[in-house]
Formats: structure tokens, sequence, C-alpha cells
């Protein structure tokens, strides 16, 4: 019996256009008739989703919300922060320095802001503001951030092609003291070690006594497939990528087909 449904926001719940169909809607509000738990699952920061909850009506005290990749798990309704798994000023400063040998651009996301370098490496400018997030660009010197300023994410964002071909270029023994992954293509992100959606998935489950094989999850990024690997049912986007797709029980409808709706319609009666 499916007692919660996980859903990934960006290309699964969202269309292109960035908005939720009626359809999606009337889906998880049935989903939510049946007291089954709706969780969105995010790379995106709580002040980026306030509006989507309210719209989508998740108000309740047991409401939950992952965000930043699973590095944050807060209440939908008010935003109090349950679990957080964060970087620090030390981890900001390391990556900066080895990503602009590589001519990468490296953004830092706390709470409130995203925080740019005073200067990026020539030519190579992040468009991650720009194109990715609603929240307030803020130029900072990364040297000379508190000691204790939490950082929950970072990002490299920047054409695909140059991407991938510098990121082959970071030694393993480096990565291997974070979590990384590319949620988009031309998305690289970086989370304390151990984080991902599907381990904070789990561990909100044993929080609120929801087994994972109890879990329906819905996802199209490599960003996803830990949460796709964890649920009794996973299940892939039309447009999710191909290691999503093998990974999933079922393959739904693209993002602007309403294949959330879809899904759920599949198997919640």
């Amino acid at each position: 019996m499916i007692k919660l449904i996980a859903i990934d926001l960006d290309d699964t719940l969202l269309t292109d256009d960035k908005i939720i169909t009626e359809e999606n809607k009337a889906a998880l509000h049935y989903a939510h008739s049946k007291g089954i738990k709706v969780v969105l699952c995010t790379g995106r920061p709580y002040l980026a989703m306030k509006n989507l909850v309210k719209e989508i009506g998740l108000n309740s005290p047991d409401d939950f919300i992952i965000t930043f990749n699973g590095a944050q798990v807060r209440r939908a309704a008010t935003g109090e922060v349950v679990v957080e798994n964060v970087l620090s000023k030390s981890d900001v400063v390391a990556w900066y320095e080895m990503l602009s040998r590589l001519d990468l651009p490296l953004d830092a996301i706390d709470a409130q802001y995203i925080l740019e370098p005073e200067e990026y490496p020539e030519g190579f400018a992040s468009f991650y503001s720009e194109r990715i997030s609603n929240l307030e660009a803020k130029k900072v010197n990364f040297y000379h951030l508190p000691e204790d300023h939490v950082i929950n994410k970072m990002v490299v964002c920047i054409e695909e092609e140059h991407l991938d071909r510098q990121l082959a270029l970071i030694e393993d023994s480096f990565k291997d003291n974070y979590s990384t992954f590319k949620s988009r293509k031309f998305l690289y992100e970086i989370v304390a070690k151990g984080v991902n959606k599907g381990n904070t998935l789990r561990k909100l489950g044993e929080a609120i006594n929801i087994h994972p094989e109890e879990m329906l999850t819905i996802g199209d990024q490599e960003n996803d497939l830990t949460m796709i690997q964890l649920a009794g049912i996973g299940v892939a986007m039309g447009n999710a990528v191909d290691s999503v797709k093998a990974a999933a029980d079922y393959i739904t409808e693209d993002n602007n087909s309403s294949g959330v709706a879809q899904a759920i319609r599949h198997y919640i009666k």
C-alpha cells in the first residue's frame, strides 16, 4: 500500500514553462484526500518553494518538503528545519580554488542568497542566477565569509560541453569527500557527503514510520536516481534520462503531458 509519494519538481511536476498543470494539481489533491503524504523533493531552496507549496495546498503540520537535493527537510507550511546536512566556508574555498583553475564558475547557495564570487574565470561566467534560480544573487569574497556561515549546496552552471570536459579533470580523491551529481545537462551540484534525495527520504520515512516499500517516487534526472531506486515503486518521466528510465518500475508521460498525474492514476485507485 502506497503511503507516500515523493516527486521531483523541475521537468517532473513542472512543465517546461514552470507551471503545474491542472491535471497534476487534481491528482495531488486526490492522493492527499486518500491520506497519502505528498513530499516535494527538489534542488531548490525553501524560499523558492513557498508559492508552490501554497498552490498545491501542503499546509498541514505533517507535510514536508526536501530541498537542496536532500541537504534539508523542512515542514512545508512553516519552513521549520527538521533535518540539515550542510557545507562550510572551507568547502567553498577549496572548490572555488580548484574549479577556477579549470575555468569553471562556482556559486554557493545559502538559505537566502546565491553567493557569487567577485570574479568568475575570464570568459566562463555562471548563468545559474539568470536561468535557474529566482533567489537574489549577492557578490561576495568567499575568503571573507564568516567561518560559521552555513552553505546548503554549491553549483557549477555553464554550457554542457565545456562542463563535461572540465569535470573529467577533477581528481576522484577530491570528490570523494562530497556528494556530487548533475541535476541538468548544464548544472553540476556539490553537497555534503552522503546527501542525496534517497538517503534523506529514507530518514524522513523512519521519522514518520513509512517504509521505502510504501513509497512511490517520480523523477527525471540523475539526482533523482537514488529515490527511484529506494522506493517500492519508482517512476521515470517520459523525458527522463536513460539511467532513471532503466532503474524505474514504470515510465509515465513527459512533464508537459501531466506525467505525474498519469502515474498517480495508474497506481492510486
